[in-house]
């Protein structure tokens, strides 16, 4: 099995410029259509033009640089990743970068909701980071279309100094997360793990229904008891890992999780991100970093 290193968002978003404006980086994602040409009975919003402004305003506000825009779901969710400059490195020159991720994921474009992620460069895992900022937004630039009046509820074209300061505090509260995190990531990449614990880690993250103490019997044995998700990160262990098996560290183990689910979970690219995003996944993660922080 190979290791990509390709990012997670590859050919599903694009790479835009930060002096783009929104109607330019919808143009080269090929996203700048309106709500509006869609036919319903009930008003929508007008969509993404509006949503992608505030992600430009959000990202500058906050001194994050975007990087990505992209779809998910049929265009139903627009998103937008901008790096926040807030980097660290552990040993052997493994770097880890921080990131913002805002996403619109219901149909009136209404609400814009707000994670923070880091993102490992050598081969492009991600891992959600919790913060103690709002995990949601509302989008001030939304409008209500209406056929008959096209016009109304108008809402600010910008920023003001109110909304900006908010921004501001939301990211800092994300730079502070990640910065915490990063002594937790030392801590793991201190961490070293034997081989018999590093399956009954797998086991607790992927089969944590399988009572049974690992570490106590054989590799054949475990091969006949681990499922399809822990054996894929069982075999991706050695590969994500710059060191031999017998010198495996805890981040190793946390990294094979969020490799497969980045990389090799789901039916497709589309269905792996959003899962990796917003579902299920997402909180395996979450479940993954605390049963490492705690070996």
């Amino acid at each position: 099995m190979d290791i990509t290193n390709q990012k997670p968002w590859h050919e599903i978003g694009v790479e835009v410029d930060a002096n783009f404006s929104s109607r330019e980086m919808l143009y080269k994602a090929k996203l700048d259509w309106e709500v509006s040409k869609i036919p319903s009975q009930r008003p929508k919003s007008y969509g993404n033009q509006e949503t992608m402004r505030f992600f430009k305003g959000f990202f500058e506000a906050g001194e994050a640089d975007i990087e990505t825009i992209g779809s998910l779901d049929g265009a139903r969710i627009l998103w937008g990743l901008a790096r926040l400059n807030q980097d660290f490195t552990l040993t052997g020159e493994d770097k880890v970068k921080g990131y913002v991720l805002l996403a619109s994921r219901n149909e009136s474009r209404e609400k814009i909701e707000i994670q923070f992620i880091t993102v490992r460069d050598s081969c492009h895992n991600m891992l959600p980071i919790a913060s103690k900022a709002k995990p949601h937004i509302k989008n001030i630039f939304r409008r209500t279309f209406n056929p008959s009046f096209p016009f109304i509820n108008q809402k600010p074209q910008a920023f003001d100094d109110e909304m900006n300061k908010k921004v501001a505090t939301m990211v800092g509260l994300g730079r502070e997360a990640i910065s915490n995190f990063a002594a937790d990531a030392k801590q793991l990449a201190d961490k070293k793990v034997a081989t018999p614990i590093s399956w009954q880690y797998m086991f607790n993250v992927f089969q944590p229904e399988t009572i049974k103490n690992i570490p106590s019997i054989g590799e054949k044995e475990v091969a006949e008891l681990a499922e399809k998700n822990t054996k894929l990160a069982i075999e991706t262990l050695s590969q994500v890992s710059e060191q031999q098996t017998d010198d495996m560290t805890a981040w190793s183990l946390l990294n094979a999780v969020t490799h497969i689910i980045d990389h090799r979970l789901g039916s497709n690219q589309d269905s792996r991100l959003r899962q990796a995003w917003f579902g299920s996944n997402a909180k395996l993660k979450t479940r993954a970093l605390e049963l490492a922080l705690a070996l």
